[in-house]
């Protein structure tokens, strides 16, 4: 009995003299690293605006050129506008819609605006091709309501710029210049506004 008495007795003080090295063990050991989230939220926390960029402009289809005021019958025009999407991100973007004007030369005929959602994957760069319709009398109301002051300063007349145009877009002979913005949602569903223009043929 004496024996058994003086082993637990060895035994506490071994464990009472242990306790100060494990304790110091304990505060010498380095904290956990956080755990990274890996919802949205945390993706989104480093998100990159996505870039838009014109690529080019192609002639979908073209009448010629005739303009009749009186009867309120024009030439119509399709061009075909087409976009680089660029998704910067490690994840995948939604294209919410776009919306860009159009200007011939320094003359605003169309406003553009698209809708449809458009996915566009992580480290991906996506092409959107935007048709545009432009009617020669609907643009000829344009430059006579408000663009008509401009017009006179340039010594010009509606229907001889719109003859003109129509004339010149085969071989792009006068700059198209687009300005506009593009909505993208991320997986955390906030969105991101991106303002472009560009103009086409680029300028030398």
């Amino acid at each position: 009995m004496r024996k058994f008495v003086f082993v637990l007795f060895l035994i506490g003080v071994v464990g009472l003299l242990a306790m100060p090295c494990l304790a110091a063990e304990e505060k010498a050991a380095p904290a956990p690293a956080p755990k990274m989230g890996k919802g949205p939220g945390a993706k989104m926390a480093a998100a990159k605006a996505p870039v838009v960029k014109l690529e080019r402009v192609d002639i979908a289809n073209i009448q010629s050129f005739y303009l009749d005021p009186k009867e309120r019958k024009g030439a119509v025009m399709n061009l075909a506008f087409i976009f680089a999407l660029e998704n910067p991100n490690n994840f995948r973007v939604m294209l919410d819609d776009l919306k860009f004007t159009v200007a011939f030369e320094e003359f605003e005929l169309n406003t553009v605006i698209v809708y449809e959602d458009n996915y566009i994957p992580a480290k991906t760069t996506d092409y959107l091709r935007v048709n545009a319709f432009f009617d020669s009398m609907a643009a000829f109301l344009t430059l006579a309501v408000t663009k008509g002051h401009r017009l006179v300063e340039l010594g010009k007349k509606p229907d001889e710029m719109l003859k003109k145009w129509w004339e010149e877009i085969q071989d792009f002979k006068f700059p198209i210049t687009i300005n506009g913005t593009a909505t993208f949602v991320g997986p955390d569903g906030k969105s991101t506004v991106v303002p472009f223009e560009s103009t086409f043929p680029p300028k030398q």
